[in-house]
């Protein structure tokens, strides 16, 4: 019986030998000054091992996942829901998107990065979308690991920003041009123009620029030389829809959600948007889209429903036609979950169409802007010309542009990249497969039905809006889940409470930057868990017994787990002695010289563990292989 200790160096210091390839702690070679021989029919087995792991952190694809939820706070012990009292969803985010079979080693600096990218990936509100920053915490003192801070940020910037000739998107055709030329109009400098060749089809265009800003962002549009021709015009406000489907209603192709209902009400001609002030037979109307359980009862879905304005400065059923006031401009301004609609008369006097006011029935309200609508851009419209208008019809934005979210990518640059599903949630949700998920947030939430005759949209949900006092922010709350919650659904996945010393879940409770400051952060409760999930194997590479790896369907030199490694909850030197010795039959006939013992330490995948540093010690056991004794009957 022999004891053989090796290692791949004389101490836990880091060395220049350290990063040699036969003395690294993962992967060494021990060379013999003198041949060793192993006796003939021997066994060995690990003894006891002992590495150091220095706080890297093993992530495998999709494996290490967290939801972040943007909205209000939902109070079970009063019955609330999230399907019934919130217009947001918990948003699925992946901290690594590698290939699920590859593991890759990030120290803790580098899991901050990789939980930037992802955060910042899939927030998605374009008022947070790329703000987010995270860090690691280290004690002041002792420079010791204490965690991570993730910090939220809000863009509040008013800068009007006046979109490309080519950023704009043919709501009415199957293609998506990038050179500026469509079939029924033209956009330049913010021109959207009805083509006099073919106007016996409308004009419809969903601007591919930046998402409107929820932060009081303004859209402005004169609409003078269509109104004044007699032709019916729209401006509004669109999600993007990347599928182009046939809808039944109507029997046309068209781009829209599969769950949206066409052709009862709306503007003069069929095509899908979220919001739109139009002229239609003469008169100014205003439509939007939700559910309606009184005209579609139990089955799902959205369509075009007509607000009932009249309570404001513009009168109910505004003849448009006579425009008795001069108006010349249409005016949106977002502010967080509500929109206010005001016409513009010539002189620039501004009187409100529309205003949010909880106290108004249903139908006198527009829909909230809930999470499949956190995305709106521009939607321009102009009707077929019944009248053959001579000249240009157009709409003009205003010369300076519009309210533009300058922290996110243009819609038509993500297309253009093949990254449609980086857009909105909506989008995500759409080309993933799980379009259900956005029809569950429309068609079951009671803030969203407008035929709900008993109760007031009120009742179930009241729009955000813009916070006062010392930080004015958007006023949905941040949280953030690491365990899976009863609450806040869909959070199935959520384990990554000990990867990032987030113990409680949803963590809700942040720190608000010093006044005036949009800022809020969140800081690990505890030392995050920086070990891996996953089991570490050790192998003996140059001998001739044999193990088979079934994970990889080959045979294996493995000759021990460390079953210690799973669940381990501390970084530095780790021991291992196993309680029972497993001997493998080297399977040598003759005895076997041997000039050198080559050791690593791998996953189930037979992947190197990286993760390792410093000193790592294997000590083997070798024996001559028991006899077999024959008892005698």
């Amino acid at each position: 019986m022999s004891l053989v200790v090796c290692s791949n160096q004389d101490s836990d210091a880091t060395t220049t030998a350290t990063f040699q390839n036969i003395y690294k702690p993962y992967s060494f070679r021990n060379a013999l000054s003198s041949t060793y021989v192993i006796p003939k029919n021997a066994q060995v087995a690990l003894q006891s091992c002992k590495y150091n792991l220095d706080g890297s952190v093993p992530l495998s694809g999709g494996d290490e996942v967290l939801y972040q939820y943007f909205g209000v706070t939902i109070d079970d012990e009063i019955g609330q829901t999230i399907f019934r009292n919130s217009t947001s969803f918990p948003i699925r985010t992946p901290i690594y998107e590698g290939r699920r079979d590859s593991i890759v080693e990030v120290s803790a600096e580098e899991l901050a990065t990789k939980l930037q990218t992802a955060m910042n990936d899939n927030i998605f509100h374009p008022n947070l979308r790329n703000l987010i920053a995270t860090s690691v915490v280290r004690n002041a003192t002792s420079n010791e690991f204490e965690g991570y801070s993730i910090e939220y940020d809000q863009d509040d910037d008013a800068t009007l920003t006046l979109p490309a000739n080519d950023e704009i998107i043919d709501q009415l055709s199957d293609t998506i041009s990038s050179t500026g030329e469509y079939q029924n109009f033209s956009f330049e400098s913010g021109e959207f123009t009805s083509n006099i060749s073919s106007r016996v089809a409308p004009a419809v265009g969903v601007v591919a620029s930046r998402p409107l800003s929820a932060y009081n962002g303004e859209l402005v549009v004169t609409f003078t030389t269509a109104n004044n021709n007699g032709v019916d015009w729209g401006v509004g406000l669109s999600r993007f829809v990347n599928d182009f489907i046939r809808d039944p209603t109507i029997g046309e192709d068209v781009r829209e959600p599969s769950y949206f209902h066409e052709g009862r009400v709306g503007p003069s001609d069929n095509f899908f948007f979220d919001y739109i002030v139009c002229r239609k037979e003469g008169e100014l109307k205003v439509f939007h889209t939700c559910h309606n359980s009184g005209i579609l009862g139990v089955k799902k879905g959205i369509e075009p429903v007509e607000l009932i304005y009249g309570n404001k400065d513009v009168e109910a059923g505004y003849d448009i036609d006579t425009n008795a006031n001069n108006y010349e401009k249409v005016k949106y301004v977002l502010s967080y979950q509500q929109i206010t609609i005001i016409m513009i008369r010539t002189d620039g006097t501004e009187d409100i169409l529309y205003e949010y006011d909880a106290t108004l029935d249903n139908e006198s309200n527009l829909s909230v802007v809930h999470q499949s609508r956190w995305n709106l851009y521009p939607l321009l419209y102009l009707a077929t010309d019944e009248i053959d208008s001579t000249g240009p019809l157009s709409l003009f934005m205003d010369e300076s542009g519009y309210t533009q979210c300058l922290n996110c990518d243009t819609l038509m640059s993500q297309i253009l990249l093949d990254e449609e599903e980086k857009v909105s949630w909506y989008n995500s949700v759409e080309l993933e497969g799980e379009l259900s998920l956005a029809n569950l947030l429309e068609s079951s939430g009671p803030w969203n039905d407008v035929g709900d005759l008993e109760n007031l949209w009120a009742f179930y949900y009241t729009w955000g809006g813009i916070l006062s006092g010392a930080n004015p922010s958007l006023s949905g709350v941040n949280k953030l889940i690491t365990i899976r919650s009863k609450v806040y659904k869909p959070s199935y996945g959520a384990n990554t409470s000990k990867l990032l010393g987030f113990t409680a879940s949803p963590i809700e409770n942040f720190t608000e930057g010093t006044p005036p400051s949009l800022k809020r952060t969140f800081t690990s409760d505890s030392v995050p868990r920086l070990l891996a999930s996953r089991s570490m194997f050790v192998r003996l590479e140059n001998m001739s017994q044999q193990s088979v790896n079934a994970r990889v369907g080959n045979r294996s030199s493995i000759i021990a787990h460390l079953p210690r490694f799973d669940g381990q909850v501390e970084t530095g030197r780790i021991y291992h002695e196993p309680k029972n010795l497993i001997f493998l039959d080297l399977n040598n006939s003759q005895p076997m010289p041997v000039s050198s013992f080559d050791i690593s330490f791998v996953y189930s995948n037979e992947q190197y563990v990286t993760a390792l540093t410093g000193q790592s010690v294997v000590c083997l056991y070798f024996r001559e292989k028991p006899s077999e004794r024959i008892q005698q009957v």
